[in-house]
């Protein structure tokens, strides 16, 4: 009987590793699309310290749950590759050029995971580049 109970200790400890969420994501910014109710949001989510930050681009409609948004654009810093903002996101501007055509312009020294050419009736366009830091 004594082995059974470190056992159970263990499976109990393990259960309650799945309370907390593992992840956490800070909206940075929101740009609406003119003429219609799509949005895109751009969020910085954090797994915790042996995971780099991962910058997230989402668009959505506002006539649905925020949970139906598409997620479009998944990158990180490449180990610190990419400049980072405050709050570990890299680089990113996120803007409506036109009804349904969303641009996403990011650094180019960033891990890119997800580029999804379209999404919600929204065509999306990508620019790569290096951006501006003051001396």
């Amino acid at each position: 009987m004594k082995m059974a109970r470190p056992w159970c200790f263990a499976t109990v400890s393990l259960a309650g590793c799945g309370a907390e969420p593992l992840c956490s994501s800070d909206v940075t910014h929101v740009a609406r699309d003119i003429g219609s109710d799509r949005y895109a949001v751009t969020a910085t989510r954090d797994c915790g310290a042996t995971t780099d930050y991962a910058t997230i681009v989402r668009i959505g409609r506002a006539s649905e749950l925020q949970s139906a948004a598409s997620e479009v654009f998944v990158a990180d810093s490449n180990h610190g590759a990419a400049a980072e903002r405050p709050g570990g996101a890299i680089w990113v501007k996120v803007v409506w050029t036109a009804p349904g055509q969303l641009s996403v312009a990011y650094d180019s020294r960033a891990r890119v995971f997800k580029r999804v050419l379209d999404a919600k009736g929204a065509s999306i366009r990508y620019k790569t580049g290096v951006p501006y830091s003051r001396p």
